[in-house]
């Protein structure tokens, strides 16, 4: 019988459980809220101290404004001496308006005292200082007896407070959520299935939570076996559409590699293009300024090629272009680059190679293209060349790539004034130029 009163009186819901709490951490705030209380008078009392100290201090400097302008240091003394008779002013100085002491009396030094300082006027004529101390000793001492009594009560009475809470929580919530926990522990096998159940061991929302968490499970459970299939369903389709994405992106990269050597390129002979051509000039030009080397351009043109058009058509006119192209690459070395810029007109990029190599390798080039008939069905046809040569200098190097080109393009066209199937380099016509100059 008793124990069945025992468990109804402890049979509370959660909600009440907390209310109970809270309460407690109410007495706990109010307590605090006194100590702040308590704090709050210690302020004031200071403040009325600063007060008062002022109100003396001004008081004592109209009373030393003619004793200090009448020098009458005894006078003086005798007054602070009086001063600090008291209990409640600990110290007392005055200093004239020369700075010299007339007076001092009391400890200067106590730390229990707060410094007031006073000009003394007489006439509103500053004459003097008054520095007073006023000791706050046995304010301070009242104030520190009553908080010392104050922490004594709200110590015990929060100690039994937190032991109450304690106690409370270990037994209302700790206790039924530590057996729950407890029983969590290991309860999903390595397919995710739930296999364990929580114990009901109370009637308030921690035993409905319990009973609600078992119904859960075996409705996850459910889920589980459900969204298991659907899973392995969606991987074979996932693995099924990565492997289509790795096909695609392989057909995307060899596409853009296409049209990326399309776009530097030429269709008709395979050789790089112009545009190609004055990226590479860029380029090779900054690492023949870099590293000290000497390159040279060579401009070709193929000399009369537009009667061969008009003979024998573009058809005819393209088999000597591809023809031409491999002519002259066979005669270039492999670390020579050839590109076509125009309808007829190649470009030849010969890098680490100097006026008298470049003249070498042009003039190869002219006599195999000269001695060789180019083949159109059954016809043959010669062909001969114009060569125009630039090498790089430290002038044409510091105006770019433009520059080195303008020269050689300049070289060729004097090759096809001069009668074509000639080799002209850049430098001769500069040399030729400065001779007439000099003769005229």
């Amino acid at each position: 019988m008793h124990r069945r009163k025992f468990s109804n009186l402890f049979r509370f819901g959660v909600r009440q459980k907390v209310l109970l709490i809270l309460m407690s951490v109410l007495l706990i705030g109010l307590t605090i809220s006194g100590w702040m209380a308590l704090k709050q008078e210690e302020r004031n009392t200071l403040k009325d101290i600063n007060q008062r100290g002022s109100d003396i201090s001004r008081f004592v400097a109209k009373s030393l404004a003619y004793s200090v302008v009448g020098y009458d240091y005894h006078t003086v003394q005798l007054l602070l001496d009086e001063i600090t008779f008291a209990e409640d002013i600990g110290y007392a100085k005055v200093v004239n308006f020369k700075g010299n002491t007339m007076a001092e009396s009391g400890d200067g030094k106590n730390p229990n005292i707060v410094i007031f300082n006073q000009d003394i006027r007489l006439e509103d004529e500053i004459v003097g200082n008054l520095t007073l101390g006023l000791s706050t000793e046995n304010i301070l001492q009242r104030l520190e007896s009553q908080k010392f009594a104050l922490i004594k009560r709200e110590a015990f009475v929060i100690f039994l407070i937190a032991l109450g809470e304690f106690l409370a929580l270990s037994f209302i919530i700790i206790r039924p959520v530590s057996i729950m926990s407890e029983s969590l522990n290991d309860s999903v096998d390595e397919s995710g299935r739930i296999i364990g159940k929580v114990p009901v061991i109370s009637e308030d929302e921690f035993g409905k939570l319990a009973q609600q968490f078992n119904m859960l499970s075996a409705q996850l459970n459910d889920a589980n076996l459900r969204l298991q299939s659907k899973i392995d369903l969606a991987d074979k389709q996932l693995i099924k559409n990565n492997r289509q994405l790795v096909q695609q992106s392989e057909e995307l990269q060899r596409i853009n590699e296409e049209f990326r050597k399309m776009s530097v390129t030429d269709s008709l002979t395979g050789l790089h293009n112009r545009r190609h051509f004055e990226e590479l000039m860029k380029t090779e030009l900054e690492m023949s300024l870099r590293h000290g080397d000497v390159s040279s351009v060579l401009v070709i043109d193929i000399d009369h090629f537009k009667k061969i058009n008009d003979r024998y058509g573009h058809p005819g006119g393209d088999a000597v272009l591809k023809q031409i192209a491999g002519k002259l690459k066979a005669n270039l070395r492999k670390t020579d680059i050839l590109c076509r810029v125009g309808g007829e007109e190649f470009v030849a990029l010969c890098k680490r190679a100097d006026r008298t190599a470049a003249l070498a390798i042009g003039e190869k080039m002219r006599r195999d293209i000269e001695s060789t008939a180019m083949r159109f069905g059954d016809e043959k046809i010669n062909v001969t060349i114009s060569v125009g040569i630039a090498t790089t200098n430290e002038l044409n190097v510091s105006q770019g790539a433009e520059e080195l080109y303008r020269q050689a393009d300049a070289a060729v066209y004097h090759s096809k004034d001069q009668g074509r199937n000639r080799i002209t380099h850049y430098d001769d016509l500069l040399q030729a130029k400065n001779t007439q100059a000099t003769a005229g």
